[in-house]
């Protein structure tokens, strides 16, 4: 059990700036001051938490939090999150070094996995597939496809290991991901969409790419033929080395919001517009890979507008409020969808820690601190 430790418990301040908010809605927020608000460590590096970069609930498991962690290719997994029952434990995927290598970013989605009651999530990784620097770079990389059935993630499917070995003539474990397309190096930020289909930020080529996994080739496999690959050229986006660019999608419109990071911006997509352009070169042979052409894609939110806004990266959708967490200067910023500010809280953390956020309720804020290898939880 990991004991919760309580950083900050102050009262609330009768005063609250009002220069640059419209609304000061967000009761986690207090006064827009850390000293104002309860802030929780809820992990830390005891858990294996090593640069968390993002974090999801479990819709499935109550108080099941899932973390990735950028330096060792891994998953930090907390179970009843938050309470006196709290545990955790750390998993690494057998042949993490590929299919989770220095990975930026976690979605669940809504598919679950073929002989389990459990739901599969996507994962993006910030990588030119070099395996943990045993090899030159490729760009064989991309977004991966898991169960998360706790029985069968981060292990080895004895059945798969034996059909590749014979297949390659030497040992082949490829661990316990379910799918793997790989058209995105350098993959920012990840959301899901429908069946098994994933919105990715490629930084590769400062784009956003839809990816259909279609049906997923079973644990441990390695046959990712029936992908479908959408490359939205209107959809620009820009990479910032290091700092994650998360993404969510709101089922109730089809808008994508993306922390464009690198132009200091949100962007929405309108993913119900557009059409199919041309074919491009696919690097898997049967995979569907083409343009997308005449999307409606915009600017919601400028940086240059903003005060407290210099490099979006983490981003959530609570009650039709969009929350950003800002890397460079410790901020947490809550939009409505019109792009109008509501309110702000500064965390006081240094410039590269805030990226990925999680939010329960307008009173319950869930962010990771890379920096300090935490989860932090804010509460009034």
């Amino acid at each position: 059990m990991r004991a919760l430790s309580i950083l900050v418990l102050l009262a609330a301040c009768d005063n609250k700036d009002t220069d640059t908010k419209v609304d000061n809605s967000i009761a986690a927020f207090g006064n827009g001051s850390v000293s104002s608000v309860t802030l929780s460590v809820i992990g830390t590096g005891d858990d294996g938490l090593d640069v968390p970069r993002d974090l999801e609930f479990n819709p499935d498991v109550e108080g099941e939090l899932w973390v990735v962690n950028r330096a060792d290719d891994s998953t930090t997994i907390f179970h009843a999150a938050g309470t006196s029952d709290q545990d955790s434990e750390h998993i690494v995927d057998p042949y993490a070094l590929h299919f989770m290598e220095e990975v930026s970013s976690i979605a669940f989605g809504g598919v679950t996995y073929a002989g389990s009651d459990a739901r599969t999530f996507g994962t993006c990784q910030e990588s030119r597939n070099t395996y943990n620097g045993f090899g030159s770079p490729n760009d064989f990389m991309g977004p991966s496809l898991w169960t998360a059935d706790l029985d069968l993630y981060g292990k080895s499917n004895p059945e798969a290991v034996e059909y590749l070995t014979q297949l390659f003539g030497q040992y082949a474990d490829l661990g316990s991901h379910l799918d793997m397309l790989h058209e995105s190096p350098l993959c920012m930020g990840m959301a899901w969409d429908y069946d098994n289909v994933y919105w990715v930020f490629d930084g590769s080529e400062d784009i956003i790419v839809r990816y259909d996994f279609a049906e997923d080739h079973d644990l441990g496999y390695d046959d990712h033929s029936d992908g479908i690959i959408s490359r939205y050229i209107d959809a620009d986006v820009s990479r910032v080395e290091d700092v994650p660019s998360h993404m969510v999608l709101d089922p109730n419109t089809g808008l994508l919001y993306t922390a464009d990071t690198g132009n200091n911006r949100i962007t929405v997509l309108d993913t119900t517009t557009g059409e199919e352009g041309d074919s491009l070169r696919a690097v898997e042979r049967g995979t569907d890979h083409h343009e997308w052409v005449g999307a409606d894609y915009s600017t919601l939110v400028s940086g240059s507008d903003v005060s407290g806004m210099d490099l979006p990266s983490g981003i959530a959708l609570h009650d039709d409020i969009l929350f950003v967490s800002d890397n460079q200067n410790g901020m947490l910023l809550a939009f409505n969808l019109n792009g109008k500010l509501l309110d702000s809280l500064d965390l006081e953390l240094d410039a590269g820690a805030l990226m990925g956020i999680e939010v329960v309720g307008l009173d319950d804020i869930w962010v990771t601190d890379a920096i300090n290898n935490e989860i932090l939880r804010i509460q009034p």
